[in-house]
């Protein structure tokens, strides 16, 4: 249920990210041939250990357009990882054990299909440096977080209401509960980003630092222009910033969990939501295929869902998701810049239901097409529900839209 529910629910952070990806100015830029480019959205992997160095929790931090805020999306540790044929099934907390830092980048890349900018694996003492940008943070928690300290299990924090430090928070994301699920301890920590966000802050860290991490962390950068993870964490915490928690449905022992361990497989459709939403300049288009973005005027994240299922079952890459703010109109748009592409996207009505091809005035760099879902597929998809057989559809061309 708790993953249903994280998948179907879009929080105000990705709707705020989507939108400002094509609207803002900053970073965008419309070249002469009115080709839009999609905004610089790097993104970071932050792991934090516990004194034993076991991987307690597992953040993909998000810098929105123009570098300042952005999104934290925690991630389970035990999430299964994505296995080549003849691999035996792992977690990306697996990954950390055997190969550390760089063996647990290289699978949640494969597993969200992002590539990270910075990297970092820190303990709680490393971390508290990191975060000096935060002054004070109110959470409130139903119940204590746990862990060991000294080889003593103990409270790390209580339960209730409370404000606390960036050490503490630093402790908080380092601590493991001693027998138990990490299900039970997703909530907390999902508690802990939503304080942060909300916390008092001193926005001017960012602005003022070039690099002042500390020696004893060791990150890499990869690829564009070199920043830190101290760098990274205090333009995240110089805007707004909005938190996504992944679901994930408990796997049983059996073929793809041997040993029944604590393990999660996560939703493919909400992975693809979240990054397409959050950071699309650091996704990968991996399918030999076209790249679609998806304009969704419905406030409600099951159409998305439901876009982004049915175009997955085409093999398409999906790069760009935006939930924009125009009411719906009765059609949903494809629109292509690339005439020759019209008749593959033609066939896609199986699937989407009936469309109208236009040509597309302003492309968006790296998207092959736009799709903006209308009131005629939200109509298709009661009709013909995603796990049904979905056929009959019409497509019409507009061809006075490429004038």
């Amino acid at each position: 249920m708790c993953g249903l529910v994280g998948a179907l629910v879009l929080p105000s952070g990705l709707v705020l990210a989507g939108n400002s990806l094509l609207n803002s100015t900053d970073g965008d830029s419309v070249d002469v041939s009115n080709v839009i480019r999609i905004p610089s959205t790097p993104a970071a992997l932050l792991a934090v250990a516990d004194a034993g160095g076991r991987l307690a929790s597992l953040q993909m931090l998000a810098l929105a357009p123009g570098g300042l805020g952005g999104t934290v999306v925690s991630i389970p540790v035990n999430s299964a990882s994505v296995v080549a044929a003849g691999e035996d099934p792992r977690r990306l907390y697996d990954a950390y054990v055997a190969g550390g830092i760089a063996a647990l980048t290289a699978d949640v890349e494969a597993l969200l299909n992002v590539t990270f900018r910075t990297t970092a694996a820190v303990t709680a003492s490393e971390l508290t440096p990191l975060l000096s940008s935060i002054q004070s943070v109110t959470v409130e928690f139903d119940r204590p977080v746990k862990g060991v300290l000294g080889g003593v299990d103990t409270d790390v924090l209580p339960a209730g209401r409370q404000s606390i430090t960036a050490e503490q928070v630093a402790k908080a994301l380092a601590a493991i509960e001693p027998g138990a699920p990490e299900s039970a301890r997703l909530p907390l920590l999902k508690s802990l980003w939503v304080g942060v966000g909300a916390s008092q802050r001193s926005p001017e860290v960012a602005l003022t630092t070039t690099s002042s991490e500390p020696d004893s962390v060791m990150t890499t950068v990869v690829d564009g222009p070199a920043i830190d993870m101290k760098t990274f964490i205090d333009k995240l915490m110089a805007g707004q910033v909005q938190v996504w928690q992944f679901s994930g449905s408990a796997v049983p022992q059996g073929e793809a969990n041997p040993n029944g361990l604590d393990w999660y497989a996560l939703d493919r459709a909400e992975i693809i939501l979240v990054t397409a939403s959050v950071v699309p300049s650091s996704v990968s288009s991996l399918l030999p295929s076209i790249n679609v973005q998806i304009d969704s005027p419905f406030n409600d994240a099951a159409v998305t869902r439901e876009a982004i299922l049915r175009l997955a079952s085409l093999g398409v890459n999906i790069v760009l998701i935006r939930e924009i703010s125009d009411p719906p109109q009765q059609a949903t748009v494809a629109a292509s810049a690339d005439r020759e592409l019209e008749a593959e996207v033609a066939t896609y009505a199986s699937v989407l239901g009936a469309m109208e091809i236009h040509g597309d005035k302003m492309p968006v760099q790296g998207v092959d097409m736009r799709l903006t879902l209308g009131l005629d597929f939200e109509s298709f998809v009661r009709e013909y529900p995603s796990d049904g057989i979905i056929s009959g559809t019409t497509t019409t061309s507009s061809p006075e839209a490429d004038q």
